[in-house]
């Protein structure tokens, strides 16, 4: 395997990429499916990071089922009493669904963070904003998240 191939900017980028440089290559589109790596590779990654850059998080993977379906994150952890869901998706091909979307903003609307992570580095720009918002669980929140948490507290 080509080692950082997904680091690219952008799926385009990575195609071209692999056309000029992998030999034989009849697919560029199917030598990426092949190649980078697949999610769990990244949540794994994720969870490592937290742990280790935060040793006091409690951190864990949903599995897969009931939760799942629903749109539960990933990756889920509390650090310093807020949780943070990561919603773990593969570098080009990975895509958030409805209830995922709709999910990360019932979260925001809770007080919590969450948001769509490949590496380590994107996990960690989400616990960075859920620190700057410290411990004030009270703050405003943009007005699309507090009418969804408006809209799910008339139900």
């Amino acid at each position: 395997m080509i080692k950082g191939l997904d680091r690219f900017q952008t799926k385009a980028e990575a195609l071209i990429f692999v056309r000029e440089n992998v030999q034989g290559c009849i697919s560029a589109e199917r030598y990426l499916q092949e190649h980078v790596p697949k999610e769990s590779y990244y949540q794994k990654k994720i969870m490592d990071y937290v742990k280790i850059a935060y040793p006091d998080a409690f951190v864990w993977k949903e599995a897969a089922g009931e939760y799942s379906r629903q749109g539960i994150p990933d990756v889920s952890a509390v650090i310093y009493g807020r949780y943070y869901g990561f919603e773990v998706k593969r570098p080009y091909f990975g895509k958030l669904s409805k209830i995922q979307e709709q999910t990360i903003r019932q979260i925001r609307a809770a007080g919590g963070i969450a948001g769509v992570c490949i590496f380590p580095e994107d996990a960690e720009r989400l616990i960075q904003e859920g620190l700057k918002r410290g411990g004030n669980f009270d703050e405003k929140i943009d007005e699309e998240t507090a009418a969804e948490g408006r809209k799910r507290k008339s139900v």
